[in-house]
């Protein structure tokens, strides 16, 4: 498979040399677009039985008549009007990509009408809290990311799993021995130009709930013996082979869509950027930010005026103005957690369940571990690596295992190391 191309039923499709000129056009303006286009064509050869090559080949008249014979018969078959808009636009794209002009309007009825999933409410404060409530780490993390500060889920992880935030991009959190400390809170995030869909740089924020949950998520990876450095993503796989690389849009809105599910509601991922949009608009009403503030900070092109005050260089007090904004209307409109009298040794008990839980100890095994706020630090740490040594299938304190020869190339790929043959047709592998 080419680089950069995600796996589709439909790549027969591009063994036409034109046809695959046009896919590579389109997917140098957009990768999504030039997949999702090559799903449609494959459906409209699926459905009615014409190649690209062939669509090529019919005069300006048939091509209107087919065109039109596509509308009709998914109109009558009760397929929604965007639907079959965004069915005509590869179609037009193509023929017109091989110089075939279609000069007849191709009206679709009800192209404009939202459909149920666009409909959709957002959730309420108490609701986002409940769903939070059933996130793990890392899940906390993306719904935070969307909900608090507006990003969309192709900023946390790209179309291809090639890029997405990363350390870097939030200049005022500094990673330390000790742990995660923020200069600032509400904390600055930086979206680069190659993440952001308009391809302006903006930036938001990320409030004092959000900014915790991303200090607990990234210490827990600390635990577990992994090196962050300015260019490790936020968020990353949870397989020890695909630690410290991106993760793909898809595995971002599977992470956000569980614990949804989990807190009993049947809403899509991305009605957490909703849910920043809506309550952030009621923060507008209150005189608590401004229209162009939530415009800028969602990523959005706005007015001429918006482009020049606002896409360039900000200056510092401009900024300073923004998080002001920003930390009122969080606190009102956006956070779950209140502030709420809870003893330490709760908050360690949680804490200690979470890690214990993320690193594989069942709810039974946790139970006979007692009172978890007695466990420190070094206890956890060693509790987790305990579990880690086990499913690696090793007792004890010993880094070596003896592995039969024939699978000996399958530990060296997971990064195991080459210690020495036995005469038994088996080898000595030890960890790093």
């Amino acid at each position: 498979m080419p680089k950069g191309q995600v796996a589709s039923v439909y790549e027969y499709l591009l063994e036409d040399n034109d046809f695959k000129r046009w896919f590579q056009n389109v997917k140098r303006g957009s990768v999504v677009t030039a997949q999702e286009w090559l799903r449609r064509m494959g459906l409209v050869h699926k459905k009615f039985g014409k190649t690209p090559r062939e669509i090529a080949s019919l005069s300006g008249r048939e091509a209107t008549r087919f065109l039109l014979d596509v509308v009709s018969t998914l109109e009558e078959e009760g397929v929604s009007g965007g639907y079959i808009a965004n069915i005509i636009k590869p179609l037009r794209s193509w023929l017109d990509f091989n110089g075939i002009t279609i000069q007849q309007r191709i009206k679709v009825s009800g192209r404009e009408e939202l459909v149920k999933v666009a409909d959709e409410r957002p959730p309420t404060q108490e609701e986002f809290g409940r769903i939070l409530s059933m996130a793990d780490f890392r899940a906390k993390v993306a719904c935070s990311l969307v909900a608090f500060s507006g990003l969309r889920l192709e900023v946390l992880g790209d179309y291809l799993g090639s890029d997405g935030l990363e350390i870097r991009d939030f200049p005022e959190m500094a990673i330390k021995e000790s742990g995660v400390e923020f200069e600032r809170t509400p904390t600055l995030i930086g979206v680069r130009r190659s993440l952001s869909k308009s391809n302006n740089p903006f930036l938001t924020f990320l409030c004092d709930e959000g900014c915790q949950y991303l200090k607990n998520y990234l210490e827990w990876r600390m635990r577990r013996g992994k090196k962050i450095t300015p260019e490790s993503p936020i968020v990353t796989p949870l397989k020890l082979a695909l630690s410290g690389q991106h993760i793909r849009t898809t595995n971002i809105g599977d992470m956000i869509r569980k614990p949804i599910r989990a807190a009993g509601f049947d809403w899509r991922p991305y009605v957490l950027r909703r849910y920043f949009d809506t309550r952030l608009m009621m923060a507008e009403s209150d005189g608590l930010i401004i229209r162009d503030y939530r415009t800028f900070w969602m990523g959005h092109k706005g007015d001429i005026e918006h482009t020049y005050t606002l896409n360039k260089q900000l200056t510092k007090d401009v900024v300073e103005k923004m998080r002001e904004a920003y930390a009122k209307a969080a606190g009102k409109y956006l956070i779950t957690t209140k502030k709420e009298t809870v003893s330490k040794d709760e908050m360690i008990a949680t804490f200690n369940k979470q890690f214990l839980q993320m690193a594989g100890y069942s709810e039974e095994e946790i139970s006979q571990l007692g009172d978890l706020s007695e466990l420190t630090a070094q206890q956890v740490q060693e509790l987790i690596q305990k579990k880690s040594m086990r499913a690696l299938g090793l007792n004890g304190n010993s880094r070596q295992k003896i592995v039969p020869m024939s699978e000996l190339k399958n530990y060296i790929t997971q990064g195991w190391e080459f210690v020495t043959a036995l005469p038994t047709n088996e080898a000595i592998i030890k960890l790093p």
